[in-house]
């Protein structure tokens, strides 16, 4: 089996700003691994934000991650990839210890020029979707690929929503936002051998929104055809005003039980802590930015982080003043460039519990016990909460 990767999308322009489009993939072959590309152009003067002014739904960061609402890879009912932008490169960040490729500038849209120039004013971020695992990124020992050829159909959902101003947000829709998908790819094999294959499978279990206090439990998916790999839990509160939130503070702990059996437990922190020794983890995250006002508080969805700024046309060495996730850049004049250098010592706003550290699927949760609960306990309210599960998982949704 030679693997080969083959371009199913180029330059292919969105509908619109906002909506849900699906796009049919080829099955032909058995697909190791998909590269979603997007780029959208920005503002027709800068896509820039300032926690500190303007109405609340120009104060957060309009990013190409946070315009996709979900990114989905289905036949039929059966979907072995659903999740958000955001979630898809948390995936890929803890897979792989850095943050995929990443263009984020804040100056006005110009024309693309497909260079990477983050003077030409487009964002461009990059959405792996892997269905191999990084020991065996060809499929050979583990089996584990999607096999295509087994399905009459196969397809990749995009739900979007770009915000649209000449400020805050993005050009509107023409050839504006747009994407590229590759696939990394393996030859079809014999239907006796595809249906013995395994299947990396990323879904959301569950939204839940923090209280003040106390402990709350979630029941994990049961299916004696499913072995857990990985459980993520993600916590972000946007800052109420203009007060970043730290990590730890809306869940403090988690808990989680096999048979009623605690198996995993930790206070939030250490938990992230132990994830960023696992993933060898190097966060660091640049944005490229243009000043709306003279102290820009940016919220950057990073709720540990650190930050350092290099402000091309000011004259004042502060360093930016950070409080949980919300970075406020030191003195300037609007229409300032420069560079911020954003880096966090753990997976931002996130825990995994994971069952396969050495990659080697052999210490997997099966998933046909009587319980698998995770309890967490509440540290504040208002917390937003997704449950993220990965398991391994027979082909099914086969006729």
């Amino acid at each position: 089996m030679i693997p080969r990767w083959i371009e199913l999308y180029k330059d292919k322009a969105l509908g619109g700003d906002s909506g849900t489009e699906t796009f049919p993939l080829k099955r032909n072959w058995q697909i190791l691994e998909l590269l979603l590309n997007v780029r959208s152009q920005n503002g027709a003067a800068s896509n820039a934000s300032d926690g500190g002014d303007g109405t609340a739904a120009d104060r957060t960061l309009k990013t190409v991650e946070s315009s996709l609402t979900k990114i989905e890879v289905k036949s039929g009912s059966a979907s072995f990839k659903n999740y958000t932008g955001e979630m898809c490169r948390h995936f890929s960040t803890y897979r792989n210890g850095k943050l995929p490729p990443t263009l984020h500038p804040q100056c006005a849209g110009g024309t693309w020029d497909g260079n990477n120039d983050p003077t030409l004013g487009w964002q461009e971020m990059m959405f792996p979707i892997n269905f191999n695992v990084p020991s065996d990124p060809y499929g050979d020992i583990t089996k584990v690929v999607l096999p295509a050829p087994l399905y009459d159909s196969l397809d990749l959902v995009l739900e979007y929503d770009f915000y649209i101003d000449g400020d805050h947000g993005f050009v509107t829709a023409g050839t504006t936002h747009v994407f590229n998908l590759y696939a990394l790819v393996i030859p079809k094999e014999p239907k006796e051998e595809m249906l013995r294959k395994r299947i990396l499978v990323e879904t959301k279990k569950q939204d839940y929104t923090t209280v003040a206090s106390g402990d709350e439990p979630f029941d994990l998916t049961l299916s004696p055809d499913r072995f857990l790999r990985q459980l993520m839990v993600h916590c972000y509160e946007t800052p109420s005003g203009g007060t970043g939130i730290a990590e730890g503070v809306d869940i403090s702990d988690l808990d989680l039980r096999i048979d009623g059996d605690t198996v995993w437990a930790g206070k939030w922190g250490d938990l992230q802590a132990m994830n960023a020794l696992d993933a060898r983890l190097d966060y660091k995250k640049t944005i490229h930015t243009h000043a709306i006002s003279t102290d820009d508080a940016i919220w950057t969805r990073i709720p540990a982080v650190e930050a350092m700024a290099n402000i091309v046309q000011d004259t004042a060495e502060a360093e930016p003043a950070v409080v949980g996730d919300v970075v406020t850049m030191p003195t300037q004049t609007a229409n300032d460039t420069g560079i911020l250098q954003l880096k966090s010592q753990v997976l931002p706003a996130a825990v995994v519990f994971d069952f396969d550290v050495d990659h080697s699927l052999r210490h997997l949760q099966y998933c046909g016990v009587k319980d698998l609960d995770l309890i967490l306990t509440n540290g504040a309210a208002g917390g937003s909460v997704q449950f993220m599960e990965q398991h391994v998982a027979r082909p099914w949704g086969v006729d």
